[in-house]
């Protein structure tokens, strides 16, 4: 069946032909609507995505060419096949050249036309798989280091570096909002894999048929609806890493393909019986207790043991309550940025009741509690008010904090962002020339020379833009 964001314009003034081909696709199972006019058919483009327009070159005012070259302005991954009964090679060249995918004429095949139409839509579909993969993968890749003063968090932080070259499983226990996939992502930059994927499958979150289809991909006619092989996460982090959210979630039968593949480093796609080789270091994370879990039965106990080479245990933000005033700060300078309030501060009332809460969200929880108040707050100064009422009346036995105290979190937590942020960009800068050290230079308008000292100071690598 085609994808269900995909759908079909058919632009021509003549009815009969129009009739035709949207009673033909939607036949097929496309989405598809007739349209008389280009100019129509533009509004309709500027007003929503539209993955194919099928066009005539010849209609009154606005003619194909002149749809094709506004269509293409408007958005350049919408796909545009040509119909014309006064086919010339001219016209087919210029289409052609303006972007055009195919070039038809009248009177055409309608299976010819079909062809086309689920090229485009496989096309489309592959597009949208590859997108959604990089957005997933980026999201991990552009997240920033962990913030800490606390001396438990300044042990995993070098235990982490001490892991990370070594090319073991790695469980990371934690409750949920801890860091647990910060944790992963550190662990997979300061590894040897750090050029190649890391691939993030949230166990929790699918279904046990689709999770297993996901992992470990499928070949042609496995189930119905497999019309093609297809790769699971595990083959997309061959040579990278894997990382397992809640693998606690995992159903026995997938814990054995997933022994398999800790144990043996193959995996067998769904309807396939031919293993394939996968190197791809794995890292697990849960907020489970996975040793209860294998005594009670429930979890396997050789894959426990496959999976619990080390173990990194993140504490909750409630342990660790000497990060507290330091997150709220790095989180502030986040937002405020972002958001473009570049003057927003905290009271002294509400680093106190930020202080004194318990925070069972942990750290994913503080950090939505400062994006809420940088949105709401229409004040420079942010007060207890803007605070979510379960906070408001929260009891601070201390008073407020020291303001010399305040004055020195914000100090490191704002010069932490900006060392974030200047690392990021200057990446995503060389990055963007290849790692060309003079042309990156030449484009942020600095030296070459304060460029490689930048280089330096950062410590990047050339596969940090890779």
């Amino acid at each position: 069946m085609p994808d269900d964001k995909f759908e079909v314009l058919i632009v021509d003034d003549d009815p009969s032909i129009r009739k035709r081909c949207v009673q033909l696709l939607h036949k097929k199972g496309y989405r598809v609507e007739g349209i008389s006019s280009g100019e129509v058919a533009l509004s309709i483009v500027a007003g929503r995505f539209i993955g194919l327009v099928v066009t005539d070159i010849r209609m009154p005012g606005l003619n194909g060419l002149a749809l094709l070259e506004q269509i293409k302005e408007i958005n350049p991954r919408t796909e545009v096949i040509m119909i014309t009964g006064f086919g010339t090679v001219e016209s087919a060249v210029t289409a052609i050249k303006l972007g055009a995918y195919d070039y038809l004429t009248k009177p055409f095949d309608m299976d010819k036309l079909l062809k086309v139409v689920a090229n485009v839509s496989e096309k489309f579909s592959l597009g949208e798989e590859i997108r959604l993969l990089k957005e997933r993968l980026q999201a991990y890749a552009e997240a920033p280091e962990i913030v800490t003063i606390s001396e438990r968090m300044q042990r995993i932080l070098e235990l982490i570096r001490k892991v990370a070259p070594i090319d073991c499983n790695v469980l990371i226990q934690g409750e949920s909002g801890t860091g647990k996939g910060l944790v992963a992502q550190q662990i997979h930059r300061q590894s040897p894999r750090r050029s190649h994927p890391l691939v993030v499958v949230d166990c929790a979150a699918l279904s046990e048929t689709l999770l297993e289809s996901e992992l470990f991909g499928y070949v042609k006619g496995a189930f119905t609806g497999a019309y093609g092989d297809k790769d699971g996460y595990f083959k997309v982090a061959h040579q990278g890493t894997i990382f397992l959210d809640e693998v606690g979630e995992l159903s026995p039968a997938l814990q054995g393909k997933l022994l398999r593949m800790a144990q043996d480093r193959e995996i067998i796609p769904v309807g396939s019986t031919r293993p394939l080789t996968i190197d791809a270091r794995i890292i697990a994370a849960t907020n489970k207790d996975l040793e209860a879990l294998v005594r009670a039965g429930r979890f396997r106990e050789d894959l426990f043991f496959r999976l619990n080479v080390v173990r990194i245990d993140v504490p909750p933000l409630r342990d660790r309550p000497e990060d507290l005033s330091l997150l709220a700060h790095f989180f502030l300078e986040k937002f405020k940025i972002r958001f473009r309030k570049l003057n927003c501060t905290l009271e002294p009332k509400v680093l106190s009741r930020i202080q004194s809460y318990d925070w069972p969200g942990n750290v994913r929880e503080l950090e939505n509690l400062m994006q809420h108040l940088v949105v709401v707050s229409d004040d420079a100064v942010i007060g207890p008010s803007s605070l979510p009422e379960k906070m408001r009346s929260v009891a601070t036995g201390n008073g407020d904090p020291d303001p010399a105290l305040l004055g020195r979190d914000f100090s490191r937590a704002r010069k932490m962002y900006l060392d974030h942020f200047t690392r990021n960009y200057l990446v995503n800068a060389l990055r963007n020339n290849h790692g060309n050290i003079s042309a990156t230079a030449k484009q942020i308008s600095l030296r070459r020379s304060s460029l490689q000292r930048m280089i330096k100071r950062y410590a990047l690598m050339n596969t940090d833009w890779v």
